[in-house]
Protein backbone atom coordinates (compact mmCIF):
# COMPACT_ATOMS: atom_id res chain seq x y z
CA UNK A 1 0.00 0.00 0.00
CA UNK A 2 1.25 3.38 -0.80
CA UNK A 3 2.03 5.42 2.09
CA UNK A 4 3.58 8.99 0.72
CA UNK A 5 3.62 10.87 -2.23
CA UNK A 6 7.46 9.86 -2.86
CA UNK A 7 6.36 6.42 -4.09
CA UNK A 8 3.48 7.93 -6.02
CA UNK A 9 6.20 10.01 -8.07
CA UNK A 10 7.25 6.11 -9.11
CA UNK A 11 4.07 5.43 -10.80
CA UNK A 12 4.36 9.41 -12.74
CA UNK A 13 4.65 9.28 -16.20
CA UNK A 14 5.70 12.11 -18.17
CA UNK A 15 7.01 12.75 -21.82
CA UNK A 16 10.68 12.28 -20.55
CA UNK A 17 10.00 9.08 -18.67
CA UNK A 18 12.17 6.22 -19.85
CA UNK A 19 9.90 3.24 -20.90
CA UNK A 20 11.36 0.12 -22.38
CA UNK A 21 10.05 -0.72 -25.48
CA UNK A 22 7.92 -4.12 -25.46
CA UNK A 23 10.05 -7.04 -26.23
CA UNK A 24 8.45 -9.19 -28.67
CA UNK A 25 8.61 -13.61 -28.91
CA UNK A 26 7.41 -13.64 -32.40
CA UNK A 27 6.69 -12.06 -36.24
CA UNK A 28 3.71 -12.87 -38.50
CA UNK A 29 2.52 -10.75 -41.09
CA UNK A 30 5.74 -8.97 -40.98
CA UNK A 31 4.09 -7.55 -37.53
CA UNK A 32 6.02 -8.13 -34.32
CA UNK A 33 3.65 -10.20 -31.86
CA UNK A 34 3.26 -11.61 -28.49
CA UNK A 35 4.92 -9.00 -26.20
CA UNK A 36 7.22 -10.36 -23.05
CA UNK A 37 5.14 -9.26 -19.97
CA UNK A 38 1.92 -9.28 -21.10
CA UNK A 39 -1.29 -11.08 -21.17
CA UNK A 40 -2.21 -13.03 -24.57
CA UNK A 41 -5.69 -14.14 -24.90
CA UNK A 42 -6.27 -17.10 -27.20
CA UNK A 43 -10.30 -17.75 -28.03
CA UNK A 44 -12.50 -20.11 -29.69
CA UNK A 45 -15.45 -22.66 -29.61
CA UNK A 46 -14.47 -25.91 -28.15
CA UNK A 47 -12.42 -28.23 -30.70
CA UNK A 48 -11.74 -25.21 -32.75
CA UNK A 49 -8.14 -26.01 -32.73
CA UNK A 50 -6.86 -24.03 -30.07
CA UNK A 51 -4.64 -26.75 -28.74
CA UNK A 52 -3.10 -26.94 -32.25
CA UNK A 53 -2.15 -23.33 -31.99
CA UNK A 54 -0.85 -23.54 -28.44
CA UNK A 55 1.25 -26.33 -29.88
CA UNK A 56 2.51 -24.38 -32.29
CA UNK A 57 3.81 -21.34 -30.30
CA UNK A 58 5.89 -24.22 -28.20
CA UNK A 59 7.32 -25.53 -30.84
CA UNK A 60 8.24 -22.28 -32.13
CA UNK A 61 10.76 -21.97 -28.69
CA UNK A 62 13.22 -24.66 -30.57
CA UNK A 63 12.18 -24.25 -34.12
CA UNK A 64 13.18 -20.40 -35.67
CA UNK A 65 9.78 -20.54 -38.13
CA UNK A 66 6.84 -22.61 -38.66
CA UNK A 67 4.06 -21.86 -40.78
CA UNK A 68 4.66 -18.39 -42.00
CA UNK A 69 5.04 -17.26 -37.98
CA UNK A 70 8.70 -16.55 -36.58
CA UNK A 71 10.61 -16.91 -33.32
CA UNK A 72 12.47 -13.16 -33.53
CA UNK A 73 15.46 -13.79 -31.32
CA UNK A 74 18.08 -16.49 -32.35
CA UNK A 75 18.18 -17.89 -28.76
CA UNK A 76 15.16 -21.02 -28.14
CA UNK A 77 12.95 -20.06 -25.74
CA UNK A 78 11.96 -21.45 -22.53
CA UNK A 79 8.61 -22.71 -22.12
CA UNK A 80 5.59 -23.20 -19.57
CA UNK A 81 2.77 -25.29 -20.45
CA UNK A 82 0.21 -25.62 -17.50
CA UNK A 83 -2.45 -27.85 -18.80
CA UNK A 84 -6.09 -27.48 -16.68
CA UNK A 85 -8.03 -29.07 -19.01
CA UNK A 86 -6.76 -32.28 -20.51
CA UNK A 87 -5.46 -35.68 -18.85
CA UNK A 88 -2.25 -36.39 -17.90
CA UNK A 89 -1.92 -39.06 -21.13
CA UNK A 90 -3.05 -36.80 -23.29
CA UNK A 91 -0.44 -33.63 -22.11
CA UNK A 92 2.07 -36.30 -22.67
CA UNK A 93 1.00 -37.25 -25.98
CA UNK A 94 0.83 -33.86 -27.44
CA UNK A 95 4.08 -32.93 -26.07
CA UNK A 96 5.78 -36.22 -27.29
CA UNK A 97 4.20 -36.53 -30.39
CA UNK A 98 2.68 -33.35 -31.61
CA UNK A 99 5.28 -30.89 -30.45
CA UNK A 100 8.01 -33.21 -30.31
CA UNK A 101 7.46 -33.95 -34.21
CA UNK A 102 6.95 -30.33 -34.58
CA UNK A 103 10.68 -29.53 -33.58
CA UNK A 104 11.38 -33.14 -35.35
CA UNK A 105 13.73 -34.13 -31.97
CA UNK A 106 13.39 -34.85 -28.45
CA UNK A 107 11.84 -32.58 -25.89
CA UNK A 108 14.86 -30.69 -24.12
CA UNK A 109 14.32 -30.53 -20.81
CA UNK A 110 16.08 -27.76 -20.34
CA UNK A 111 13.43 -25.58 -22.52
CA UNK A 112 10.16 -26.91 -21.72
CA UNK A 113 8.64 -27.22 -18.60
CA UNK A 114 4.75 -28.92 -18.63
CA UNK A 115 2.59 -29.31 -15.82
CA UNK A 116 -0.93 -31.07 -16.05
CA UNK A 117 -2.46 -29.41 -13.14
CA UNK A 118 -6.32 -30.77 -13.52
CA UNK A 119 -6.26 -33.12 -10.44
CA UNK A 120 -5.85 -29.83 -8.19
CA UNK A 121 -8.81 -27.91 -6.84
CA UNK A 122 -9.59 -24.62 -8.15
CA UNK A 123 -8.31 -22.84 -5.07
CA UNK A 124 -4.84 -24.06 -5.30
CA UNK A 125 -4.06 -23.79 -9.11
CA UNK A 126 -2.84 -20.49 -9.63
CA UNK A 127 -0.39 -20.39 -6.18
CA UNK A 128 1.19 -24.45 -7.89
CA UNK A 129 0.60 -22.08 -11.87
CA UNK A 130 2.89 -19.14 -10.54
CA UNK A 131 5.46 -21.80 -8.75
CA UNK A 132 5.74 -23.61 -11.83
CA UNK A 133 7.22 -19.76 -13.51
CA UNK A 134 8.97 -18.37 -10.92
CA UNK A 135 10.89 -21.95 -11.19
CA UNK A 136 11.33 -22.28 -14.94
CA UNK A 137 11.72 -18.57 -15.47
CA UNK A 138 10.06 -19.15 -18.86
CA UNK A 139 9.88 -16.69 -21.71
CA UNK A 140 6.26 -18.03 -22.83
CA UNK A 141 3.77 -19.40 -20.68
CA UNK A 142 0.73 -21.17 -21.98
CA UNK A 143 -1.93 -21.45 -19.54
CA UNK A 144 -4.64 -23.83 -21.06
CA UNK A 145 -7.26 -22.80 -19.50
CA UNK A 146 -7.69 -20.15 -16.91
CA UNK A 147 -11.02 -20.67 -16.18
CA UNK A 148 -10.18 -23.48 -13.84
CA UNK A 149 -8.41 -21.05 -11.27
CA UNK A 150 -11.84 -19.26 -10.82
CA UNK A 151 -14.53 -21.05 -9.04
CA UNK A 152 -17.41 -18.95 -10.60
CA UNK A 153 -16.70 -18.04 -14.25
CA UNK A 154 -19.07 -14.64 -13.93
CA UNK A 155 -18.12 -13.28 -10.76
CA UNK A 156 -16.46 -9.92 -11.35
CA UNK A 157 -14.32 -9.68 -8.29
CA UNK A 158 -12.85 -13.21 -8.84
CA UNK A 159 -11.85 -12.25 -12.44
CA UNK A 160 -10.44 -8.72 -11.54
CA UNK A 161 -8.87 -10.40 -8.98
CA UNK A 162 -7.07 -13.38 -10.74
CA UNK A 163 -6.58 -10.94 -13.82
CA UNK A 164 -4.60 -8.74 -11.57
CA UNK A 165 -2.20 -11.58 -10.63
CA UNK A 166 -1.96 -12.55 -13.89
CA UNK A 167 -0.84 -9.03 -14.93
CA UNK A 168 1.68 -8.93 -11.86
CA UNK A 169 3.19 -12.30 -12.72
CA UNK A 170 3.44 -11.66 -16.80
CA UNK A 171 5.28 -8.27 -15.70
CA UNK A 172 7.31 -9.49 -12.76
CA UNK A 173 8.53 -13.13 -14.24
CA UNK A 174 9.27 -10.73 -18.04
CA UNK A 175 6.80 -13.33 -19.53
CA UNK A 176 4.38 -13.74 -22.34
CA UNK A 177 1.50 -15.25 -21.14
CA UNK A 178 -0.80 -16.70 -22.88
CA UNK A 179 -4.29 -17.18 -21.38
CA UNK A 180 -7.32 -19.67 -23.55
CA UNK A 181 -10.69 -19.23 -22.62
CA UNK A 182 -13.51 -20.22 -24.33
CA UNK A 183 -15.83 -18.20 -26.30
CA UNK A 184 -19.75 -18.48 -25.27
CA UNK A 185 -21.27 -21.65 -26.62
CA UNK A 186 -23.80 -20.22 -29.22
CA UNK A 187 -22.28 -19.98 -32.27
CA UNK A 188 -23.17 -16.77 -33.20
CA UNK A 189 -21.85 -15.27 -29.75
CA UNK A 190 -18.11 -15.04 -30.21
CA UNK A 191 -17.45 -13.55 -26.92
CA UNK A 192 -15.30 -14.63 -24.14
CA UNK A 193 -16.79 -16.73 -21.47
CA UNK A 194 -17.97 -14.92 -18.52
CA UNK A 195 -16.56 -11.94 -16.45
CA UNK A 196 -13.32 -13.46 -16.73
CA UNK A 197 -13.66 -13.44 -20.73
CA UNK A 198 -14.81 -9.59 -20.23
CA UNK A 199 -11.43 -9.16 -18.16
CA UNK A 200 -9.32 -10.97 -19.88
CA UNK A 201 -10.36 -8.99 -23.02
CA UNK A 202 -9.87 -5.65 -21.34
CA UNK A 203 -6.66 -6.55 -19.88
CA UNK A 204 -5.05 -8.10 -22.91
CA UNK A 205 -2.54 -6.88 -24.97
CA UNK A 206 -3.83 -9.36 -27.71
CA UNK A 207 -6.51 -11.30 -28.81
CA UNK A 208 -6.53 -14.27 -31.06
CA UNK A 209 -9.25 -16.55 -32.25
CA UNK A 210 -9.60 -20.13 -33.41
CA UNK A 211 -12.15 -21.72 -35.41
CA UNK A 212 -13.31 -24.68 -37.34
CA UNK A 213 -15.28 -25.04 -40.38
CA UNK A 214 -17.48 -27.99 -39.58
CA UNK A 215 -17.38 -29.00 -43.46
CA UNK A 216 -14.27 -28.37 -44.48
CA UNK A 217 -12.32 -29.45 -40.98
CA UNK A 218 -9.83 -26.01 -41.83
CA UNK A 219 -8.70 -24.60 -38.87
CA UNK A 220 -8.60 -20.78 -39.12
CA UNK A 221 -6.56 -18.29 -36.35
CA UNK A 222 -6.74 -14.81 -36.79
CA UNK A 223 -5.91 -11.49 -34.85
CA UNK A 224 -9.09 -9.97 -33.68
CA UNK A 225 -7.63 -7.34 -31.03
CA UNK A 226 -4.60 -5.64 -30.32
CA UNK A 227 -3.37 -2.23 -28.41
CA UNK A 228 -0.28 -1.50 -31.23
CA UNK A 229 0.57 -4.06 -34.32
CA UNK A 230 -2.91 -4.91 -36.31
CA UNK A 231 -2.37 -8.51 -38.07
CA UNK A 232 -4.70 -9.06 -40.72
CA UNK A 233 -3.04 -11.93 -42.30
CA UNK A 234 -5.14 -15.35 -41.36
CA UNK A 235 -3.56 -18.61 -41.02
CA UNK A 236 -5.29 -21.61 -42.35
CA UNK A 237 -4.66 -24.99 -41.82
CA UNK A 238 -5.74 -28.38 -41.42
CA UNK A 239 -4.16 -31.71 -39.90
CA UNK A 240 -2.37 -34.84 -41.59
CA UNK A 241 -3.15 -38.31 -40.79
CA UNK A 242 -0.18 -37.68 -38.22
CA UNK A 243 -1.79 -35.02 -36.02
CA UNK A 244 0.00 -32.33 -36.74
CA UNK A 245 -1.19 -29.02 -38.40
CA UNK A 246 -0.27 -28.50 -41.65
CA UNK A 247 -0.34 -24.94 -43.51
CA UNK A 248 -3.47 -25.39 -46.18
CA UNK A 249 -2.03 -23.53 -49.29
CA UNK A 250 1.79 -23.05 -50.14
CA UNK A 251 3.21 -20.56 -52.40
CA UNK A 252 1.64 -19.76 -55.41
CA UNK A 253 -1.86 -21.90 -54.86
CA UNK A 254 -1.48 -19.32 -51.28
CA UNK A 255 -0.87 -16.17 -52.69
CA UNK A 256 -4.19 -17.21 -55.27
CA UNK A 257 -5.60 -17.84 -52.29
CA UNK A 258 -4.59 -15.07 -50.33
CA UNK A 259 -5.99 -12.66 -53.16
CA UNK A 260 -9.27 -14.09 -53.74
CA UNK A 261 -9.98 -13.59 -50.40
CA UNK A 262 -10.80 -10.20 -51.09
CA UNK A 263 -13.42 -10.84 -52.97
CA UNK A 264 -15.67 -11.16 -50.30
CA UNK A 265 -14.78 -7.44 -48.67
CA UNK A 266 -16.16 -6.33 -51.95
CA UNK A 267 -19.50 -8.27 -52.15
CA UNK A 268 -23.33 -7.26 -50.22
CA UNK A 269 -23.65 -10.19 -47.94
CA UNK A 270 -27.09 -8.59 -47.42
CA UNK A 271 -27.82 -8.27 -50.88
CA UNK A 272 -27.27 -11.93 -52.40
CA UNK A 273 -28.06 -14.03 -49.34
CA UNK A 274 -31.41 -13.70 -49.75
CA UNK A 275 -30.98 -15.03 -53.13
CA UNK A 276 -28.79 -17.67 -52.08
CA UNK A 277 -32.40 -19.13 -49.60
CA UNK A 278 -34.67 -18.03 -52.59
CA UNK A 279 -38.12 -19.60 -51.64
CA UNK A 280 -36.49 -21.75 -48.52
CA UNK A 281 -36.20 -20.40 -44.87
CA UNK A 282 -34.08 -23.15 -44.12
CA UNK A 283 -31.19 -25.12 -46.20
CA UNK A 284 -28.42 -27.53 -45.14
CA UNK A 285 -24.69 -26.24 -44.85
CA UNK A 286 -23.80 -28.42 -48.04
CA UNK A 287 -26.32 -26.88 -50.23
CA UNK A 288 -25.64 -23.06 -48.98
CA UNK A 289 -21.82 -24.24 -50.23
CA UNK A 290 -23.14 -25.24 -53.71
CA UNK A 291 -25.20 -22.33 -54.04
CA UNK A 292 -22.82 -19.45 -53.06
CA UNK A 293 -20.37 -20.67 -55.69
CA UNK A 294 -22.51 -21.23 -58.11
CA UNK A 295 -24.15 -17.63 -57.68
CA UNK A 296 -21.11 -16.25 -56.60
CA UNK A 297 -18.26 -17.75 -58.91
CA UNK A 298 -15.84 -15.00 -57.16
CA UNK A 299 -15.82 -17.06 -54.04
CA UNK A 300 -14.42 -20.27 -55.35
CA UNK A 301 -11.43 -19.88 -52.80
CA UNK A 302 -12.28 -21.58 -49.45
CA UNK A 303 -10.25 -18.29 -47.70
CA UNK A 304 -12.87 -16.07 -49.75
CA UNK A 305 -15.89 -18.62 -48.81
CA UNK A 306 -15.09 -18.51 -44.80
CA UNK A 307 -14.93 -14.65 -45.30
CA UNK A 308 -18.56 -13.99 -46.79
CA UNK A 309 -19.75 -16.68 -44.17
CA UNK A 310 -18.36 -14.82 -41.51
CA UNK A 311 -19.98 -11.27 -42.74
CA UNK A 312 -23.56 -13.05 -42.88
CA UNK A 313 -22.53 -14.25 -39.16
CA UNK A 314 -21.57 -10.94 -37.91
CA UNK A 315 -24.51 -9.18 -39.43
CA UNK A 316 -27.20 -11.60 -38.25
CA UNK A 317 -28.36 -12.50 -41.64
CA UNK A 318 -28.08 -16.13 -40.52
CA UNK A 319 -27.64 -18.43 -37.97
CA UNK A 320 -26.17 -21.89 -38.03
CA UNK A 321 -28.30 -25.27 -36.33
CA UNK A 322 -26.38 -28.64 -35.81
CA UNK A 323 -29.16 -31.36 -35.36
CA UNK A 324 -29.09 -34.66 -33.04
CA UNK A 325 -27.18 -36.52 -36.33
CA UNK A 326 -24.81 -33.74 -36.25
CA UNK A 327 -26.15 -32.40 -39.64
CA UNK A 328 -25.22 -28.47 -40.03
CA UNK A 329 -28.45 -26.05 -41.66
CA UNK A 330 -28.89 -22.88 -41.79
CA UNK A 331 -31.86 -20.37 -41.43
CA UNK A 332 -32.48 -17.26 -42.75
CA UNK A 333 -32.22 -14.83 -39.44
CA UNK A 334 -34.50 -12.35 -42.03
CA UNK A 335 -38.48 -13.30 -42.66
CA UNK A 336 -38.70 -13.74 -46.05
CA UNK A 337 -41.82 -11.91 -47.38
CA UNK A 338 -44.92 -14.42 -47.67
CA UNK A 339 -43.30 -17.31 -45.80
CA UNK A 340 -46.63 -17.71 -43.38
CA UNK A 341 -48.67 -18.13 -46.51
CA UNK A 342 -46.43 -20.33 -47.76
CA UNK A 343 -46.63 -22.52 -44.97
CA UNK A 344 -42.64 -22.67 -44.77
CA UNK A 345 -42.09 -24.99 -41.57
CA UNK A 346 -39.49 -24.25 -38.78
CA UNK A 347 -37.10 -26.99 -38.72
CA UNK A 348 -35.44 -25.98 -35.38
Amino acid sequence: MLTSYEEILSRRITPDTHIPSHDFLFRWDDRPCFARGELVALTGKAKSGKTFVCSLLMALAIRPQIMGISRLHDEPLRVVWIDTEQSEDSTQEILSHRIGKLINQPIPDDQFFVYNLRRDNWQERFNLANLCIVHAKPDLVIFDGIRDVVGDINNYTEAQNVLEKLLSLASWSGACIVCVLHQNKSIEDKTLRGALGTELQNKSYETYECQKDPDTHLFTLRQTATRKYDITQRLEFSVDQDGLPVIEARGDEAIRREAGSNYAERINAAEMIPKIFGNERVISSIEFKQKVRRLIPKLAAESSYLQFLREAYNLHLIQKHTTENKENFYELCQPISNSQERGVPSLF
